[in-house]
């Protein structure tokens, strides 16, 4: 071996170092610490990062995957020091994006970053997600993270993820990506836990109407979303789960936003029929988006919205599959199925723009609606509603072709083997591949007529391919004359805007109604307000005599008004069983397949 001194032991010396540092900022970690004011209602957001030269550049996300528009919120005052605290310049280049300036002697020390947000504390209670908090390093997301939660000694914590064997507060990440896209609960929130299919689950629960819901059948309800949709791919891809619940008081429905390992809901507590199809349709996303994904949906690019023509077939069919599960698995029935296919129907058969947009393009432009902010429903038509349709679609023509030996399913659990264990997403036309793979050459035309181009799917027909048909149908059902709106705070049903007197001359707007043909509605939620007047209204008949006690606000007393609801027509849609021919309905039955 050949010895070196002198400026050549200099060089290798400074190349070392150079190298050194190099994978020092590589695997460093990236490390939060969060810490609420709940007297403020404010989270304390503190980053430390590790050295990378001159400047380094911080971004707020401008949108939250899974959701389709900009942001307009971002942090104010950030401020930055050194490792010892002293200050360091920062510079807004935009309202997203800021500049931090690093002097030549600190250039090798981690930089500190400061800076404050609101949040809104319920329940003596805080939840957060992460977009929407966390700063990123510019062209660093890829590096580990480590979040810190600095809490009282009696908070609880609820997040998608085990915490580290040092700390229960504290958590590591691989990017961040993966740190952002795990909201947190923390505080005295309600929690309750269950397990499914050998995985922990939790419950974090907060809000106005958390004590008004039936805890007992909202984890039954979640742990059959888990079993069932668990079961159908074959595993839980994840170690521990959260249901984020903000609980109103309500009869049925919500929103949802979906992540890794958890989802935030906004749930109504009278958990209707509406109830387990939110539910199943954010967990279902557990596959659907934030594994089965097209490739613009990761790594994210958080400065502009991604351009996918997938979208209806990540959200619309994910849509699908949340009706079709429940009923293959045993919770709901055929009424339910028929009534979810017939509301997408309606829906969008009543929208002009269908003929003009494809559901390819409903996805892929969705970021050129308003004023280009985008939205989370589609361009010109909903990728919801046409992806639904579409979804049934491809599904019975899949079984058709083969007589019943393949399906969409085989297609969903393709893309899944294809993109798991973090493999890169689909690209556009891998799901017109695989559904001519499943379903023969004829599906490739198929798919463009009912993906690619605009016009009317072929809804009806396909049904008919399984002995069923859409009928219209015309009743009568009783009508007020007037509208009114369940009000918890009014203990009733507060009159709104009274159509027509004739029957009611006694009765104005503001008036709370306390009863109905002597059957309370008054009752101190809007779910039992609801629900009481749902019971009452279905005994009534129209052209019926009815009797109601209101209260008025400038009285003191309880007054009787007797009138006569009238009768107003509606026309429905229903769908019936048309023929029983054998091969009809065996491709109902395999569409149906009930699994045990």
């Amino acid at each position: 071996m050949t010895g070196r001194s002198g400026p050549q032991l200099r060089s290798v010396i400074l190349l070392l170092t150079g190298i050194f540092s190099a994978n020092t900022v590589c695997h460093a970690e990236i490390r939060y610490q969060v810490t609420p004011n709940v007297a403020a209602k404010t989270l304390r957001v503190e980053m430390s990062v590790p050295p990378s030269g001159s400047e380094i550049l911080v971004q707020i996300p401008r949108w939250e995957p899974g959701a389709y528009f900009l942001s307009s919120g971002a942090p104010h005052d950030i401020k930055a020091e050194t490792a010892e605290g002293s200050p360091l310049q920062v510079d807004p280049i935009d309202k997203f994006t800021w500049r931090i300036s690093i002097p030549m002697e600190n250039r090798f020390q981690p930089c500190r970053v400061r800076y404050d947000l609101p949040t809104n504390v319920a329940d003596n209670s805080v939840h957060f997600s992460g977009p929407s908090t966390y700063l990123y390093v510019v062209d660093r997301k890829q590096e580990p993270c480590r979040l810190k939660l600095s809490l009282p000694k009696d908070w609880k914590i609820a997040i998608g993820t085990n915490p580290t064997k040092e700390s229960d507060s504290e958590f590591v990440f691989p990017s961040y990506d993966v740190l952002a896209d795990n909201p947190v609960t923390m505080g005295k929130f309600k929690a309750v836990t269950y397990t499914a299919l050998g995985k922990p689950h939790m419950l974090a629960l907060r809000g106005e109407a958390v004590s008004d819901t039936d805890l007992k059948r909202l984890i039954s309800m979640c742990r059959f979303v888990s079993e069932s949709e668990g079961s159908f791919f074959g595993n839980l891809p994840y170690d521990r789960y959260v249901w984020h619940f903000s609980m109103r008081d309500g009869v049925d429905g919500g929103g949802g936003l979906e992540h890794l390992s958890s989802t935030e809901i906004g749930l109504s507590s009278g958990l209707g029929p509406k109830s387990i199809g939110l539910l199943a349709h954010e967990f279902f996303h557990l596959w659907n988006v934030k594994r089965i994904r097209s490739r613009p949906l990761g790594p994210f690019d958080y400065t502009q919205l991604p351009q996918t023509g997938a979208l209806w077939w990540l959200e619309g069919v994910t849509d699908y599959y949340a009706d079709m599960i429940p009923r293959r698995f045993g919770w709901s029935g055929d009424a339910h199925l028929q009534h979810q296919t017939l509301m997408n129907y309606t829906r969008q058969s009543a929208n002009p723009e269908r003929l003009k947009v494809s559901p390819y393009d409903s996805s892929f432009r969705v970021r050129e609606t308003n004023h280009g902010l985008g939205n989370s429903n589609g361009y010109g038509v909903s990728y919801y509603e046409t992806g639904w349709l579409v979804g049934l679609c491809l599904d019975i023509e899949i079984l058709a072709q083969t007589h019943g030996k393949h399906s969409l399913d085989d297609v969903e659990h393709a893309l899944w083997t294809m993109c798991k264990d973090n493999q890169p997403g689909f690209a556009e036309d891998e799901i017109r591949t695989q559904c001519i793979k499943f379903g023969g050459e004829s599906l490739g035309p198929f798919y463009d007529s009912v993906v690619m181009k605009p016009g009317e799917l072929p809804v009806e027909s396909q049904l008919a391919k399984l002995g069923m048909q859409i009928k219209p149908e015309s009743t009568t059902e009783p009508d007020w004359g007037f509208q009114f709106t369940a009000r918890a705070n009014e203990k009733g049903l507060v009159v709104g805007k009274v159509e027509r007197n004739d029957e009611f001359a006694d009765l104005k707007s503001g008036d709370v109604i306390k009863s109905i043909n002597g059957e309370t509605v008054e009752f101190n939620t809007v779910r039992q307000i609801s629900q009481a007047y749902n019971r009452i209204f279905s005994t009534l008949k129209p052209n019926s005599a009815v009797s109601i006690t209101v209260k008025r606000s400038d009285s003191p007393m309880v007054n009787t008004v007797n009138g006569r609801v009238g009768a107003r027509a509606v026309n429905k849609k229903m769908i019936v069983i048309h023929d029983e021919l054998p091969e009809s309905k065996s491709l109902r039955t395999k569409w149906l397949a009930q699994v045990r």
